[in-house]
C-alpha cells in the first residue's frame, strides 16, 4: 500500500480570492506571482513570459482526486475527465484536498486568481487511485496504465510505500519510453527513497523516471525527505517547504516531497510541451543533467543530481549542431571560445538580417539561432581614426650617407589608457618604417604597424609632402584588409617621369582575420602633377574583412584584385586638389558549412581632397576630403538553414539569399589641419561627419572632432 507524501498542513485554508473562472490566456498579476512559491523560487517567470507553458502535454496525476469547483480548475478547459483507479467511476472528487494542492502546483492557470503553476497551459488529467489516505498495487497500476493510454506525456505520482510495490505499470511504461514518471522519494528522512521511486534505479526502468526530494527556501534538504541513496543518478531535489496552492476551494501551505514532486513534473511538461518529439528518457535526462549541484561535487548521497533548474533544462546542453541540406554537419561547442564575427565590410550590416536557422542541442532539441545578429557588427567613427596615422609620426630623422644615399628613419609611439585601471596600466604600441634612398634613385623601405601606405602610392612620390591630410583616400583599397601590418617596399625610376614600384604588406600575427597584400604600382609625376595606378592582389582567410566561425562559411580563404588610380594636380603654389578612384573584384567563395555558394563580389571606392599649405604658419597644412569607401556593388550569399522541424524532429530546410550589394553609399566629409609648433612639437585638429555609416542608410550620421598636441622627449 501507498501513503500521501505530505507531512503537514502549516496553516487553515488560506484567505479565499474572488471566485473567477479559468482563463485561455495566461495573464497573472503580480500578486499573482508572488503567491506562487513553487514559480518564484525557481525563477521561473522568464520563462513563462516567452510563452513556453507547457501548452498540449498531458500531466496524469495519480492522487487524492481534484476538487472541480476551484477558481483555478472551475469551467477549465485543461482540466480533463478522470479516472477512479479504485472503483472504475468518472468520480474524482477530492476529499483530502491533496491532488487538489498538486494540481496547482503543476498546472494552475495564470488567470488573476490566487496563484499558478509551473506548466500553466499544460492538461491535467487526475486519476483517482486513494481510497482513503492508502492506495492499493492494483489501483496504481491501474491508474498508471490509464493515464498512458490516454497520451500522458508525465505521470506525477506524490506518493510512496516502504517496500517494493506497484512496478507492473511501471515497467509497461518505461518499455514505451513516452511517459516521464515522476515519483515523491518519501518523507521518512532515510537514506534511500522509498517506492515507487526508489525503482529509477533498475535497468528497466529506462531513465524515465525521476525520484524527487524536498529542499526549504534556501536550498537545504528538508529534514523529512528521504536521501538519495542509491537512486542517487535519478534523484533532483525541488521546492518543497511551505508551498502554496490550491487546496478545497482556497488556498494552503503545505510542506512534503509530495509538493516538490509535482516541481519536477511541470518541468516535464514544459520540455515535453516545447519538444514534443523527444522521448521521455531524453526528457528525464534533461532535467537532471541541468540541475545545479547541491551537496558534495558531482552526484551526492543526499542530493543527487541537485535542484531542479528549470531555466537551464530550456537552454541548449552540450554543443549546436549545424545540419545543412548537403547532408553535411557542424557543430560547435557551447563552452568553447565563440569566434567574433563580422559581416564583409563592404557590405551594411542589415543585409544579414532574417539570416536565422534551426540548431541542435546534443539531445536534439531545436533552437533557433538568430545567425544574422550574430554576424553583423556597426563600426564607430573615432577621434584616434580622423586625426590619422601620420600625426603621430613623432620622431623623424634623416641622415645622408658617404655614397650619396639617404637614409629617412620614422617611428609613431601611441599610448593606450584603459579605463579600469589609468594610472596603473599603461600600453604602448610603436609603428616605424625606415626608407633608403640610394643614389641610383631607387628607394627601399620597410616598416610595421600599418605605414605601408606612406612609401605607396602618390605617398610615395614626390608630391607627398603637399598631400598630407589626404592620404586616406588615396592609397589602394586592398591594404585596409591587413591592418598594423609589415611591410616591403621597392621603387625604381623609369625613364625621366615614372617610377615603378612593387610593394607587399603581411598581416599581424595577431590579427587572423586580416590578409596579406602584393602590390604593383606604376607613377608619372612632372612639376605640377602626378598619376599613380596600383594594382594590389589580397588574400585573406575571411571575406573582405568579413569573417566567422565554420558554421558560416567565411572563414575560408578568399582572394582579391583591386585597380586604384589616384592623382594630384598643384593648382597653385599653395593648393593641391587630389583624387582617387578604386574597383576591386573578389572570386566567389566555395560552399563551407551553412553557406552553399555565392556570387563574385563588385566593390569600388572613390573620393577627392583640397589640401593648402602654408596658411598661417610655414608648412602646415589644411586638407578638406570627401570619401566615398570601399562599397559592394554586385554579390550574394546563398545559406542552407533550417526553417523548422517535423513532428519526429527532422529538419525542415529552406535557403536564405544574403544580397551584399549595398543600397547606399557611405560619405565621410573630413576637415584636418597640422602643424609643426617647434622642433619637437605637432599640432593636429579634426572634424569629420560619416553619413550612411557601414553603407546603412537608416543608420544615424556620425561626427568626430578632435584634436592632438604630440611633444617628443
Amino acid at each position: 500500500m501507498c501513503n500521501l507524501r505530505q507531512t503537514y498542513i502549516l496553516s487553515a485554508l488560506a484567505v479565499a480570492c474572488h471566485a473567477a473562472s479559468a482563463q485561455s490566456v495566461f495573464a497573472p498579476t503580480i500578486g499573482e506571482y508572488n503567491w506562487s512559491t513553487t514559480v518564484n523560487q525557481l525563477g521561473m517567470r522568464g520563462v513563462h513570459s516567452r510563452g513556453i507553458l507547457g501548452q498540449g502535454v498531458i500531466v496524469g496525476i495519480l492522487d487524492t482526486g481534484i476538487n472541480s469547483a476551484h477558481p483555478e480548475f472551475s469551467n477549465n478547459s485543461r482540466v480533463l475527465a478522470g479516472f477512479n483507479a479504485v472503483d472504475g467511476s468518472s468520480d474524482v472528487s477530492d476529499a483530502m484536498g491533496h491532488g487538489t494542492h498538486v494540481s496547482g502546483i503543476i498546472g494552475a492557470p495564470g488567470n488573476g486568481t490566487g496563484m499558478y503553476g509551473v506548466a500553466p497551459a499544460a492538461n491535467l488529467l487526475m486519476v483517482k487511485v486513494f481510497n482513503g489516505s492508502t492506495a492499493s498495487s492494483s489501483a496504481i497500476n491501474r491508474g498508471l496504465d490509464y493515464a498512458v493510454s490516454r497520451g500522458a506525456r508525465v505521470v506525477n505520482m506524490s506518493l510512496g510505500a516502504n517496500s517494493p510495490t506497484g512496478d507492473a505499470s511501471l515497467r509497461q511504461a518505461a518499455s514505451g519510453n513516452n511517459t516521464v514518471i515522476v515519483v515523491a522519494a518519501g518523507n521518512e528522512s532515510a537514506r534511500n527513497p522509498s517506492w515507487p521511486a526508489r525503482y529509477a534505479k533498475e535497468g528497466w526502468a529506462n531513465g524515465t523516471i525521476v525520484a524527487v526530494g524536498a529542499v526549504d527556501a534556501n536550498k537545504r534538504l528538508a529534514s523529512f525527505s528521504n536521501r538519495a541513496g542509491d537512486t542517487a543518478a535519478f534523484f533532483l531535489v525541488a521546492p518543497g517547504v511551505n508551498i502554496i496552492s490550491s487546496y478545497s476551494t482556497g488556498y494552503a501551505y503545505m510542506t512534503g516531497t509530495s509538493m516538490a514532486t509535482p516541481a519536477v513534473s511541470g518541468a516535464a511538461a514544459l520540455v515535453s510541451g516545447y519538444w514534443p518529439y523527444l522521448r521521455a528518457n531524453q526528457v528525464a535526462a534533461i532535467l537532471l543533467n541541468t540541475a545545479d549541484d547541491l551537496g558534495a561535487p558531482g552526484v551526492d548521497a543526499v542530493y543527487g543530481r541537485g535542484m531542479l533548474n528549470v531555466n537551464r533544462a530550456l537552454s541548449p546542453i552540450g554543443r549546436y549542431t549545424y545540419r545543412i541540406a548537403t547532408g553535411d554537419r557542424v557543430v560547435v561547442s557551447l563552452s568553447g571560445q565563440r569566434v567574433l564575427s563580422s559581416q564583409p565590410h563592404v557590405t551594411t550590416p542589415s543585409a544579414f538580417e532574417g539570416l536565422r536557422t534551426d540548431v541542435f542541442d546534443e539531445y536534439g532539441r531545436n533552437f533557433t539561432s538568430d545567425e544574422g545578429s550574430t554576424i553583423s557588427m556597426r563600426s564607430v567613427m573615432t577621434v584616434d581614426s580622423i586625426l590619422g596615422r601620420a600625426d603621430r609620426l613623432l620622431d623623424a630623422a634623416n641622415q645622408v650617407l658617404g655614397n650619396g644615399a639617404r637614409l629617412m628613419r620614422l617611428q609613431s609611439r601611441q599610448t593606450h589608457t584603459p579605463q579600469a585601471d589609468p594610472w596603473n596600466h599603461i600600453k604602448q604600441s610603436d609603428a616605424s618604417m625606415v626608407s633608403l634612398q640610394l643614389a641610383s634613385g631607387d628607394v627601399v623601405s620597410a616598416g610595421d604597424g600599418g605605414l605601408a601606405g606612406m612609401s605607396l602610392g602618390l605617398m610615395g612620390s614626390r608630391m607627398a609632402t603637399r598631400l598630407s591630410g589626404a592620404e586616406g583616400l588615396l592609397g589602394n583599397a586592398l591594404l585596409g584588409f591587413a591592418p598594423k601590418h609589415q611591410f616591403a617596399t621597392w621603387a625604381t625610376p623609369i625613364g625621366h617621369s615614372w617610377t615603378g614600384r612593387v610593394g607587399v604588406a603581411r598581416a599581424h600575427a595577431d590579427n587572423s582575420a586580416a590578409g596579406d597584400v602584393n602590390v604593383m604600382e606604376l607613377t608619372y609625376e612632372d612639376s605640377v602633377k602626378a598619376i599613380n595606378i596600383s594594382a594590389a592582389q589580397l588574400t585573406e582567410q575571411g571575406m573582405l574583412g568579413g569573417y566567422s566561425q565554420q558554421h558560416l562559411g567565411l572563414n575560408q580563404q578568399t582572394g582579391s584584385t583591386g585597380v586604384t588610380v589616384s592623382g594630384a594636380w598643384a593648382l597653385a603654389t599653395h593648393w593641391t586638389l587630389a583624387g582617387a578612384y578604386g574597383i576591386t573584384q573578389t572570386s566567389a567563395p566555395a560552399a563551407n558549412g551553412m553557406l552553399l555558394g555565392g556570387t563574385s563580389v563588385q566593390s569600388q571606392s572613390y573620393g577627392l581632397g583640397l589640401i593648402r599649405s602654408d596658411n598661417w604658419r610655414d608648412d602646415d597644412r589644411l586638407s578638406m576630403t570627401l570619401n566615398a569607401p570601399l562599397r559592394a556593388r554586385t554579390g550574394s550569399l546563398n545559406y542552407s538553414v533550417v526553417t523548422g522541424v517535423n513532428e519526429q524532429g527532422e529538419p525542415v530546410y529552406g535557403t536564405h539569399l544574403v544580397n551584399l550589394a549595398s543600397g547606399a553609399q557611405e560619405w565621410i566629409a573630413e576637415t584636418r589641419y597640422a602643424t609643426r609648433l617647434t622642433s619637437g612639437a605637432t599640432l593636429s585638429v579634426a572634424a569629420a561627419w560619416r553619413i550612411n555609416p557601414d553603407n546603412e542608410s537608416k543608420a544615424p550620421s556620425q561626427l568626430a572632432l578632435g584634436a592632438r598636441y604630440n611633444l617628443s622627449f
